[in-house]
């Protein structure tokens, strides 16, 4: 693995903050701070320094235990086993040293039971921001709290990370789009508004039977079958509006339109898998589509591709697949064409884009649809981004851009 001087002092600091909190803590880190490399050195630090020890790394997807698999074997580290947390949650170990990579996940019901089933001296936890929506990180704070945090500013200052823009591009949806999102809107209205407009008592009348019949009591002249109805078809209205928005024919166009601009590596993120499979379409030969759907094999040899300058593929669509532990630090432009409300998500796939190479200027491109809830979730989850700018045009954001990375257009297959 590559060290990187200007950010390995910082990173010992880390370690050093760890060490005095007695070897129990969760370092917080934007994406691209190098994170796992604090890992791999305390590895390295108890190989060296305690004779036999053995440590633990669970990560939350494949993906990311091959990464760590690797690096861990170019390191010649030994003693230490990386696990996926669906499958590491099922035993009871012990080990010396437990390191939770994107601790922020384990805390439902049934993840959370790594921190009593592994028996530890030691624990790491690595995350870019461990605050849940849910409140859930409590649970976490339980047993490794946050020792450290590197921010997005403090990286972008020191030079940990490369520079960056983020743009936020505002679009107006087809007639025919506009048209569909009204009928599912107003649905939407008409059913929530006999809850009040309140998220979890629709949520509960669907899925508790006495909360439902305690919640008809309040409502006269309902019965139990009209309220589970109405919750239901509002239930239905938010999911079909959410596949709208993130369906996009309108933010499909925008999107091939800025790959075939600019001549960078490019990944594109969203929440539709059939999204991410329609663009690769229109994208082709020089992308490919990486996803939940696709096997081991398959990923492993895209993103080996991907890595590769050599080859001709030089565009990712993915979604949600590759929101955490994907390390490729020539990517360009990310070219966010659906998100949720969630900061951490934004954090994450901010980080995709911004990992540090010489003289290079990562841009961060929002495609949003105007005056929908698409432009509602885009707020909520930049609430701890910088350098935003809102542009009303894929024209307007074009001149944000400017001329370094114009090409000709690619001649993309039909």
């Amino acid at each position: 693995m590559r060290v990187d001087n200007k950010r390995l002092e910082r990173q010992q600091k880390v370690i050093d903050r760890w060490v005095k909190a007695g070897r129990k803590g969760t370092l917080e880190a934007v994406t691209g701070f190098g994170k796992t490399f604090v890992g791999l050195l305390i590895l390295q630090d108890m190989n060296e320094n305690l004779h036999g020890g053995t440590a633990i790394v669970v990560v939350p997807t494949v993906n990311l235990k091959d990464q760590w698999e690797r690096q861990i074997n170019d390191l010649g580290i030994v003693n230490t086993s990386v696990l996926v947390i669906n499958t590491a949650v099922r035993f009871r170990m012990d080990c010396d040293l437990l390191i939770l990579d994107e601790v922020h996940n384990y805390t439902s019901d049934i993840f959370r039971n790594i921190f009593d089933n592994v028996k530890y001296r030691h624990i790491l936890g690595l995350t870019a921001t461990l605050e849940r929506d849910d409140a859930r990180h409590f649970i976490v704070e339980q047993y490794a709290p946050v020792i450290d945090t590197v921010t997005l500013k403090e990286a972008v200052t020191a030079g940990y990370v490369s520079k960056f823009s983020v743009i936020n591009i505002g679009l107006r949806m087809s007639e025919q789009e506009e048209i569909a999102y009204k009928k599912i809107t107003d649905a939407y209205y008409k059913h929530f508004a006999v809850f009040n407009n309140k998220f979890n008592t629709a949520m509960k009348c669907i899925q508790d039977p006495i909360y439902r019949s305690i919640y008809v009591r309040s409502m006269a002249g309902w019965d139990d079958n009209q309220i589970l109805n109405s919750a239901r078809a509002w239930n239905k209205a938010m999911q079909a509006r959410k596949n709208m928005l993130y369906t996009s024919e309108t933010k499909m166009n925008a999107a091939k339109r800025l790959i075939s601009t600019y001549d960078v590596p490019i990944i594109t993120f969203g929440e539709s898998v059939d999204f991410a499979i329609a663009l690769n379409r229109k994208t082709q030969p020089y992308s490919e589509a990486y996803h939940s759907k696709i096997n081991k094999a398959a990923r492993y040899s895209i993103l080996k591709r991907f890595s590769d300058p050599r080859t001709d593929l030089r565009i990712l669509h993915t979604a949600r697949a590759l929101d955490e532990g994907f390390d490729v630090d020539g990517i360009e432009m990310a070219i966010v064409c659906s998100g949720t409300s969630t900061p951490r998500q934004d954090l994450q796939r901010t980080g995709r884009a911004i990992r540090f190479k010489e003289n290079k200027t990562g841009y961060i491109i929002n495609l949003y649809l105007k005056d929908t809830q698409d432009a509602v979730w885009l707020k909520a989850r930049q609430t701890k981004t910088t350098n935003v700018i809102w542009t009303h045009s894929v024209e307007e954001a074009m001149t944000h851009i400017g001329d370094n990375l114009l090409k000709d257009p690619l001649p993309f297959k039909d």
